[in-house]
């Protein structure tokens, strides 16, 4: 019988595998670094919705709904709607729909994964409705997206080489 090593372990053996495991490292730091581009609470903001906002904020792929989320801060759900409202200026649902459209908005421009991939991850159960949802928060579908935010990353990239005395993106001389 053959006995796994450490190195066995660790290392995804497989295409598929090495795929899967690159792609659920990518969403990892994406969510640790995503949740610093969150828009500030305003100030006197109920501790409750604050939480509730801050969990949108860490997870925007989790199933959450309205009342799961007034179920983690002690409140009925139709309270909390209506302090969230009061105290955001939207409902929880549409600040959800906002936190997953960056989250969405990220992926695509950080990572190569496919729209439906992007959809799931972003806490969209179709990534039909994320394509209409989508486009009609950027005015774009995701994959012009992702190609347009390429399109400007190389454009600047090729502006930042002009203006260099040789032209040459591996000179030293700026």
């Amino acid at each position: 019988m053959h006995e796994g090593t450490a190195h066995d372990i660790a290392v995804a053996h497989g295409t598929t595998a090495r795929e899967l495991a690159l792609c659920a490292l990518e969403e990892a730091v994406l969510l640790t670094t995503g949740s610093a581009r969150t828009p500030p609470a305003p100030p006197g903001v109920d501790d409750r919705v604050r939480r509730a906002r801050d969990r949108i904020a860490a997870a925007p792929g989790a199933p959450h709904t309205a009342r799961s989320l007034a179920e983690e801060v002690a409140l009925s759900p139709s309270r909390f709607a209506h302090l969230f409202s009061e105290q955001v200026g939207h409902s929880p649902m549409r600040a959800l729909r906002e936190a997953r459209l960056r989250h969405a908005a990220r992926l695509l421009e950080g990572t190569g994964l496919s729209v439906e991939r992007v959809a799931a991850a972003s806490g969209f159960a179709s990534p039909f409705h994320f394509t209409r949802v989508f486009r009609a928060r950027f005015g774009t579908p995701p994959g012009a997206y992702r190609d347009g935010m390429r399109a400007a990353i190389t454009s600047r990239k090729g502006h930042q080489y002009r203006d260099r005395p040789d032209g040459d993106p591996d000179s030293l001389h700026y």
